[in-house]
């Protein structure tokens, strides 16, 4: 099986994660599907929620590079709110295969497709 572009920019950690034992269900706030939904909606708390949560997961992987946990990306030093909020959507619409993945995942993936770090 192809490793999808996604899937790819995130290295091999991606590849390894564990799907979850038959039978098992894993909990998320908010998946792709949930997130592009809301992004799509037309109306305004909708629209709210959507760049909210895509901002607070920006921030939470900027805080956790901050931090030391986790590694460096190559994602300019100030996005807008509504820029972020674009590429994710863009790389959602892009990708449907990719939207049962964790929304934090998805936002971290479309950013790092993006802006790619050079090597």
């Amino acid at each position: 099986m192809a490793i999808p572009v996604c899937l790819r920019a995130l290295g091999v950690a991606a590849v390894l994660l564990p799907s979850p034992p038959a039978g098992a269900q894993t909990f998320m706030f908010e998946t792709g599907t949930t997130l592009y939904a809301k992004c799509q909606n037309k109306a305004p708390e909708y629209a709210l929620a959507c760049t909210a949560y895509i901002v607070g997961v920006v921030d939470g992987i900027k805080k956790d590079i901050f931090l030391g946990r986790a590694p460096d990306n190559c994602w300019p030093d100030r996005l807008g709110a509504e820029q972020v909020r674009d590429l994710v959507v863009k790389y959602l619409r892009a990708y449907p295969d990719q939207r049962s993945f964790p929304a934090s995942l998805t936002v971290s993936v479309a950013l790092n497709d993006a802006y790619p770090c050079q090597k």
